[in-house]
């Protein structure tokens, strides 16, 4: 590398989304990038897995578009997204008793999910004037102050289990569902606040709609790591990062000096890289470990209806938080006259069950279907993924743990973090954060 510190590249550890979209922007923008990864494949987490006709996304797999963010960095990569079957609009929740279809926000509270008087507390949010306690709130707590009890409790449950799979007792609020509790900030109620929301987007705004890519996420991180070219370089095990009088010194698998650096591993490896008071603050970092199984089969082995999924309501009991209909809505990733589900279990309230065999999980899971889809469950295709140390839990303190990362980065200039352990788990919000990170590198 060169001795001129501006001639160096900016180096970003890490080659999963989080890391291919922070390395595209930097590329799309002229800067000098390398984007380097310990796997001999890109993508980390956000892998394809094809067996006997059958394709089990274990991370994300659907993606809502367009979107601001994510829209133009898909573009710039050319990755190929299809949009999902009409089904991916029909939603279901388990209360425990049957299956109820969700109807679209927000004639979500007349759903058959809690007692009429429930309803009728949900229904009164907008007149209702409670203040936020000082300091940090739960989702539970948010949901209750707001929307009452019944359908707090309901509310607070599924969105913990539909994004962290995570407690709603231990998740923040603010940290975790920032346009939700935003909403409380700008109209005084959520209702309010939807409904100003609402009214302001401009006419002709098209709608998001879910989206997945062809060839799975596999083919979209080998699209991103394609578009990069020789800036992506895998099998590159990096051990450590360290500041030179000139910059940064990335080592391990070879050493190189960079202008600045991008790290967009997990926390808890980013606190073994950087060492030192950063080190000890990321090795706070929370995270959940889940199990995801692939379930398939003929329409009799794995009956499912139209739609997206279900989610498991509080009052079930399951170790299943839900189960997505991967077949209604992306029919090629079923072979053709078979279903296939996804089934996503254990979590925060239950993250023992990685721990458990592949037989004991596969009766488990479905023993737990046959109750939710209320008809036999047979699956004659399974394939079982268990996430360690799994998704990070965003909950009571991550603010100020930011805060603290904040602090700390601000002593060691031209180093930058980004990924889903820090302001959001999804797909579109690390795009949204590698934007934010390009604009931190190129400032």
């Amino acid at each position: 590398m060169s001795d001129n510190p501006e001639a160096r590249p900016v180096v970003v550890v890490g080659g999963g989304i989080a890391g291919l979209f922070t390395g595209v922007e930097l590329k799309r923008r002229g800067v000098p990038v390398l984007v380097l990864e310990g796997a001999d494949r890109p993508g980390g987490v956000a892998r394809s897995i094809v067996s006997d006709g059958y394709t089990l996304e274990p991370a994300a797999g659907t993606l809502m578009l367009p979107h601001p963010a994510l829209s133009p960095l898909l573009a710039e990569i050319g990755a190929e997204m299809k949009p999902a079957a009409p089904a991916a609009k029909i939603r279901y929740v388990y209360t425990g008793r049957r299956l109820v279809e969700i109807p679209a926000s927000p004639k979500v509270i007349v759903a058959p999910l809690v007692s009429p008087l429930a309803k009728l507390r949900a229904a009164a949010e907008p007149l209702v004037r409670t203040r936020p306690p000082v300091g940090d709130e739960s989702l539970d707590g948010f949901m209750k102050r707001r929307f009452g009890r019944g359908m707090g409790e309901m509310a607070a449950w599924l969105a913990a289990s539909g994004v962290f799979a995570g407690d709603p007792r231990r998740l923040s609020a603010s940290a975790a569902f920032p346009a939700i509790t935003g909403l409380e900030d700008e109209g005084g109620s959520v209702i309010r606040g939807g409904i100003g929301r609402a009214r302001k987007r401009p006419a002709g705004t098209p709608r998001a709609g879910a989206h997945y890519p062809a060839g799975g996420m596999t083919a979209l991180a080998e699209a991103a790591a394609t578009h990069l070219g020789d800036a992506f370089r895998p099998r590159f095990e990096v051990e450590s990062v360290t500041r030179t009088s000139g910059g940064w010194r990335v080592a391990g698998t070879d050493t190189i000096d960079a202008s600045q650096v991008v790290v967009a591993v997990r926390p808890e490896r980013a606190a073994t890289v950087l060492g030192g008071d950063l080190g000890d603050v990321l090795d706070e970092a929370v995270s959940t470990p889940v199990v995801v199984a692939a379930m398939g089969g003929t329409p009799s082995e794995v009956p499912i209806p139209e739609g997206f999924g279900a989610l498991i309501g509080p009052a079930a009991g399951l170790h299943t938080r839900g189960i997505l209909f991967e077949s209604s809505y992306a029919p090629d990733r079923a072979p053709v006259g078979h279903n296939l589900t996804k089934i996503i279990a254990g979590g925060r309230i239950h993250p023992e069950l990685v721990e458990w065999g592949d037989r004991e999980l596969t009766d488990l899971l479905c023993s737990e279907a046959e109750r939710v889809l209320g008809s036999r469950f047979e699956p004659s295709h399974v394939e079982i993924v268990r996430h360690r140390p799994g998704i990070p839990q965003y909950e009571l303190g991550h603010r100020s743990w930011l805060e603290r990362i904040d602090e700390a980065l601000s002593a060691n200039p031209g180093l930058h973090l980004t990924g889903w352990g820090y302001r959001g788990v999804g797909v579109s919000h690390l795009a949204v954060d590698a934007l934010a990170t390009a604009d931190r590198v190129t400032a």
